[in-house]
C-alpha cells in the first residue's frame, strides 16, 4: 500500500466507491424509483393534458344555431367539445352540479355561465365563434359575401427560419434532460458529502490517510461516485429512448441521441464542479446532522437553473436571461444542455460555456482540496471556513 503511485491510489479509491455503490441494493432501488417517478409524471401530464383539452358545454335552443361553428372551431384547435342541448334551467342546474363546464344562452344577448369560473380556452372559443357568426349575419344583411370578406382579411403567417418539425419532441427532451441532470447532481453530489462525513465519524479516514494523500482520496471518491451517477444516467436515458421509440412517443431518435450525449457531457462537468464543493463541505463537520446546514446553500445554484429550465425556456427558448445564465459555470450544466435540446444553442456557445466551466472546475477543485486536506482529520466541533482555508 505504501508504494502506490498517485494514479493507483486514486484508481483504488474510485473502484472501491464504484463497486460498493453499484453492488448495493440502493443503486437498483434508485433506478426503479426514478423510473416510477418519471412514469407517474408522464401519467399526470397526460391526464392534465386530456382534461385541459376537453370541455362539456350546454346549449339552449336560442343558442343552437352556433353549434356547428363551435364544433368546427373546436376541431380546428384540437379541443374535444361535448355539446348538450338543454333548457336554461336544466343547464344552470347541471353547471351547478358539475356535469357541465358552462352553459351558452342567448336571451337576448349571448352569455356563457360557469359554476365559479369559465376556462379561458372555452370562453375564448365561444367568444370567437359568436363574434364571427354575428359578423357573418351582419355582412349578409348588408348584401356582402362573408367568405369573400374573410378571404380579403386573411393574414398569412411566415417565419424567417423554417419551422422545426421536431419542436415538440425537443421540448419534451429538454425537460427530461433538466430533470435527469438535477436529480443526478443533487443525489450523487450529496452522496459524496455524506460519504466523507461517514468516513470521518467512523475514523476510517484516519486509516485511509495513513496510506494515501488527502487529495488522492478526494479525487478517487469524486471519480467513483461520479461514475456511478453516470451509469445511472445512461441506464435511465437508454430506457427512456427505447420506451419512447417502442411506444411511438419518440419519433426523433437523432434529437434524442444528441440530448443524451449533451446530458452526459454536462453531467460530468457539473458533477466534478459540485462534487468537489460537496466533499469540502462534508469534511468540515463530524456528524450527518450538521451536514444539512452546509449543503443547503450548495443546492441553490442547482435549483435556480432547474426551475428556469422547466418553467421559462420551454415557452421562450431564446430568453435573454436564460441565454446569459447558460454561460455561468454553476448554472451552465443545467441550462446549456436544455438550450441544446431545444435547438437554440450554437456550437460556439456550447464550447464557450464548457471552457468556462472547465476553468471554474480547476479553481474550485484547488480550493476544495485545500479545505478537505485541512479539515478531514479534525473531529469534534464544526470547522469554520476561515480555519479550513488557512489550515
Amino acid at each position: 500500500m505504501t508504494g502506490l503511485s498517485p494514479g493507483q491510489a486514486v484508481g483504488l479509491v474510485a473502484r472501491r466507491e464504484f463497486t460498493t455503490q453499484v453492488r448495493s441494493r440502493s443503486f437498483a432501488i434508485g433506478i426503479v424509483i426514478s423510473l416510477v417517478i418519471f412514469g407517474i409524471y408522464a401519467l399526470i401530464f397526460q391526464f392534465i393534458g386530456s382534461q385541459s383539452s376537453s370541455n362539456t358545454l350546454g346549449v339552449t335552443p336560442a343558442a343552437r344555431p352556433v353549434v356547428p361553428a363551435l364544433q368546427q372551431a373546436a376541431t380546428a384547435v384540437g379541443r374535444t367539445l361535448t355539446i348538450t342541448d338543454v333548457s336554461a334551467a336544466e343547464g344552470a342546474a347541471q353547471v351547478q352540479a358539475g356535469d357541465l363546464d358552462a352553459l351558452l344562452d342567448r336571451n337576448p344577448g349571448w352569455t356563457v355561465t360557469g359554476r365559479d369560473a369559465v376556462g379561458d380556452e372555452l370562453s375564448s372559443l365561444v367568444a370567437t365563434v359568436v363574434r364571427q357568426t354575428t359578423l357573418d349575419q351582419a355582412l349578409q344583411a348588408a348584401g356582402q359575401n362573408p367568405a369573400a370578406v374573410a378571404e380579403q382579411s386573411r393574414v398569412a403567417v411566415s417565419t424567417l427560419e423554417p419551422e422545426d418539425p421536431e419542436r415538440g419532441q425537443r421540448l419534451g427532451l429538454a425537460i427530461i434532460t433538466a430533470v435527469l441532470l438535477f436529480m443526478s447532481l443533487i443525489g450523487y453530489g450529496s452522496a459524496v458529502a455524506q460519504g466523507v462525513v461517514e468516513e470521518k465519524s467512523s475514523r476510517v479516514v484516519e486509516l485511509l490517510l495513513s496510506t494515501i494523500k488527502p487529495l488522492h482520496l478526494l479525487a478517487g471518491k469524486v471519480l467513483g461516485l461520479g461514475a456511478v451517477g453516470l451509469l445511472q444516467l445512461l441506464i435511465l436515458g437508454a430506457i427512456g429512448v427505447v420506451v419512447g421509440s417502442v411506444t411511438g412517443l419518440l419519433t426523433a431518435p437523432t434529437a434524442a441521441a444528441g440530448a443524451l450525449v449533451a446530458a452526459v457531457v454536462w453531467y460530468l462537468l457539473g458533477f466534478f464542479l459540485y462534487a468537489s464543493v460537496y466533499a469540502a463541505a462534508g469534511s468540515m463537520v463530524s456528524r450527518q446532522e450538521e451536514l444539512q446546514s452546509l449543503v443547503a446553500p450548495i443546492m441553490f445554484p442547482l435549483l435556480l437553473p432547474f426551475i428556469f429550465a422547466v418553467s421559462v425556456l420551454p415557452g421562450d427558448p431564446r430568453n435573454t436571461l436564460g441565454t446569459v445564465l447558460s454561460f455561468v459555470p454553476f448554472f451552465a450544466p443545467t441550462l446549456m444542455p436544455v438550450r441544446q435540446a431545444l435547438g437554440v444553442a450554437a456550437w460556439w456557445e456550447v464550447l464557450i460555456a464548457a471552457v468556462l466551466t472547465l476553468a471554474t472546475i480547476v479553481g474550485v477543485v484547488a480550493v476544495a482540496a485545500r479545505i478537505y486536506r485541512n479539515s478531514v482529520l479534525r473531529t469534534g466541533a464544526r470547522v469554520s471556513w476561515s480555519e479550513a482555508l488557512r489550515g
